[in-house]
């Protein structure tokens, strides 16, 4: 183990020594525009820094989640080795806090300073910010940039010619910019500019992943002729005979998807480890699902947990959770599809809509061929690739930081990027009273009445069996949720050492863990790696699609069905709207791919908050309040659902962090149900049908 972490380590260390930009530059002085209109300059609704003489401004992103004010010197700024500028964090009807003095202008690979000068500072992709600048040493005029997370200088290279008056950066498309020269009369196009990525993803990577498929493709071969003649129970609830251990691998794949594989390290890149308090939250859930969730649904023996609504409320709080539970599946789906094919979009050059369809086509294909059953194996095993993927990335991006572990220690301790637990009373940031409470409604949203989850718990043989599948899928999240925070980490710490390695052109924050991918990993492991972000996304998609399909046949098809249908019948009307269900996500998820989100883990929060909360309430009404019957959970659901659309979309002048949308509505549910009570009381019978302390057996 310890030969296989060295040479890990070595051909990480060997890359890092080697590497050269990312990208790199390539001119064109042929067919310039005829007209080059000036950028509208920024203004700045605040004071300039002291010492500034010619201010070159422009507004970016940032850390934190943030957008900042940016300003440079653009005479000579830097030359003494002083701040090459300053920023100022962007708020709501002006800027927050103080100017921050950025960094001088030296290069981290060879060490080289160059002095700022031209009229223009150019917002380049989603984190950098390109300026003109004279090398200190050759005096020769090079393009630099900075990046606004790791606050790193480096250079992209050098402007051809030796073009006479100040030069403006102006933006030419999403990959390239113009160089203009100003003159009389105005600006005047010198060169254009191009970025081309510098390396190409090794052939070894693409003989991994095409192999990773071929082996995928196989087994949904097989399992389509094995299964051919599954009967409904089969199908949707496994014929309850899987193992323990493969149901909680299962469980565990179902919940860790793409988001948690791309977006998770991508949040603590950005900011820290502060979303780890929600993966802490787990712990508190345990007690709840294995003494009350688990033996209580258990003995209700439902395919689709929203079964059991109708039959403690009424059919509409069952048509309602149901569908709204497919709505929020299949937006889990869309985030789940559109994460790896900017993936492998960034890493391979494939167009990005053309990739969120093949991995769709394969997923809906996949899942229809192996029924639950199917997919519980397919999660086990795939689970397994994405924690030993998970392992091996962490010791690379270790490796390849300046100073190897004490480097990267240092590097994330000077930026605080370890915090935690933060004890403020700020409601509005993900501080530890923000995180544990609505990562604690959150899980509770996932775990208690999620059908994806609640469908495996009936394909164990027993009910010790089923807990046994939810504790070890919590050891399993404990092990692996610190590793995914520890990319992020290492995500920092690594373009810390390497600012050069970033695409300048990156659009979407979520997209520095693919970069990583295709720059910084040896041959071999970035197949390996985007492997695993396939199993990830697969094992969801299936068990997204899987759990839709069975809702939606279980709630709608079978439910209004006037005559009793075979079980051939279920199965294919499970398979046709498993389909159609992924037609719908395709649709989605290519609408993701052209729009404009910072956080892919902030929005899938979110949306999990405003869209589960509801259905988590009509749950524990219907367990622990046998007083409340339809009509008052209906207008418990209403509030709920009022309250967190308003949270979530009016332009409120204050509210919460995102997080605490759903633990709003939650107990708007709980309150007001109870309340209606009072007028509307519960007039069916509730035996068997509310919490009555039955045991584990």
């Amino acid at each position: 183990m310890s030969l296989f972490l060295k040479s890990v380590g070595f051909s990480a260390l060997f890359a890092a020594v080697c590497c050269q930009a990312s990208v790199r530059i390539e001119w064109q002085a042929d067919g310039l525009p005829q007209a080059v209109a000036a950028r509208p300059v920024e203004v700045i609704p605040s004071e300039l820094p002291p010492g500034i003489r010619k201010p070159l401004v422009c507004r970016q992103n940032t850390d934190k989640l943030k957008q900042a004010y940016f300003v440079f010197e653009g005479d000579n700024g830097g030359s003494d080795g002083n701040a090459a500028g300053y920023e100022i964090e962007v708020a709501p009807g002006g800027v927050a806090g103080a100017w921050r003095a950025l960094p001088p202008p030296v290069a981290k690979s060879g060490g080289r300073t160059y002095h700022i000068i031209g009229g223009s500072v150019l917002p380049m992709g989603h984190q950098h910010l390109l300026l003109t600048a004279r090398d200190s040493d050759s005096g020769a005029l090079k393009v630099v940039a900075y990046h606004t997370v790791t606050a790193g200088w480096f250079e992209l290279g050098e402007v051809p010619g030796a073009p006479a008056g100040e030069l403006t950066l102006l933006p030419d498309g999403t990959d390239g910019f113009l160089v203009c020269v100003a003159q009389e009369g105005g600006l005047t196009a010198y060169s254009r500019a191009r970025m081309l990525r510098a390396e190409k993803f090794p052939l070894l990577n693409y003989v991994v992943v095409a192999f990773y498929f071929a082996c995928l493709l196989g087994a949904a071969a097989v399992m389509m002729i094995r299964n051919r003649r599954q009967t409904a129970n089969e199908y949707f609830k496994g014929d309850g005979k899987l193992p323990w251990w493969a149901v909680g691998v299962s469980i565990y794949a179902a919940m860790f998807s793409a988001i948690s594989m791309i977006a998770g390290p991508g949040i603590s890149y950005l900011l820290n480890w502060s979303y780890f308090t929600i993966v802490i939250s787990k712990l508190l859930i345990v007690p709840i699902i294995a003494c009350f969730y688990l033996p209580f649904f258990r003995r209700l023996n439902v395919t689709s947990a929203y079964e059991y609504l109708e039959a403690r409320f009424n059919l509409a709080c069952r048509v309602f959770a149901s569908a709204a539970f497919a709505g929020f599946m299949i937006f889990r789906a869309a985030l789940v599809v559109f994460l790896p094919a900017l993936a492998v979009s960034a890493i391979a050059d494939v167009p990005l809509d053309a990739t969120i369809i093949g991995l769709m086509v394969i997923a809906a294909v996949y899942c229809v061929a192996g029924g639950i059953k199917g997919i519980v194996w397919g999660d086990f095993y795939q689970g397994l690739i994405l924690i030993v993927a998970i392992a091996v990335t962490v010791v690379v991006l270790i490796s390849g930081t300046d100073g190897g572990w004490a480097g990267f220690m240092s590097i994330a301790k000077e930026n605080n990027k370890f915090d935690t637990f933060n004890f403020t009373w700020d409601l509005t940031m993900p501080v530890f009273w923000v995180m544990i409470i609505g990562g604690f409604v959150s899980n509770l949203n996932s775990y208690t009445s999620d059908q994806c989850v609640l469908q495996r718990f009936m394909t164990t043989k027993d009910e010790k069996s089923a807990v046994r599948s939810i504790l070890f899928c919590i050891v399993v999240t404990f092990i692996s949720g610190p590793l995914l925070y520890a990319i992020g980490t290492g995500l920092f710490t690594y373009f810390s050492s390497h600012p050069e390695r970033l695409d300048v052109t990156l659009a979407k924050n979520d997209a520095v863990f693919p970069v990583f991918i295709a720059t910084g990993l040896p041959p071999g492991v970035g197949g390996l790696l985007l492997a695993s972000i396939f199993a990830a996304t697969l094992t969801t998609l299936a068990a997204n699609l899987n759990a839709t399909a069975t809702a939606l046949t279980t709630d709608f098809y079978l439910r209004f069905k006037r005559e009793k249908g075979s079980d051939a019948q279920a199965v294919s009307c499970g398979k046709a709207l498993t389909m159609a269900s992924g037609a719908v996500t395709l649709i989605l998820a290519l609408f993701f791919a052209h729009a404009e989100i910072h956080s892919m883990q902030e929005t899938f929060y979110k949306f999990l908050g405003v869209l589960t909360s509801g259905i988590t309430g009509l749950f524990l009404l219907g367990m622990f309040a046998p007083r409340v019957g339809g009509k008052a959970a209906i207008i418990g659901l209403t509030v709920n659902y009022v309250i967190c659309f308003t949270l979530a979309f009016a332009p409120l002048p204050w509210k919460p962090h995102l997080m605490l949308y759903g633990v709003a509505g939650l107990i708007s549910c709980l309150v007001t149900a109870p309340l209606a009570s009072l007028i509307w009381p519960n007039r069916k019978p509730v035996a068997g049908l509310v919490w009555g302390g039955f045991k584990v057996r």
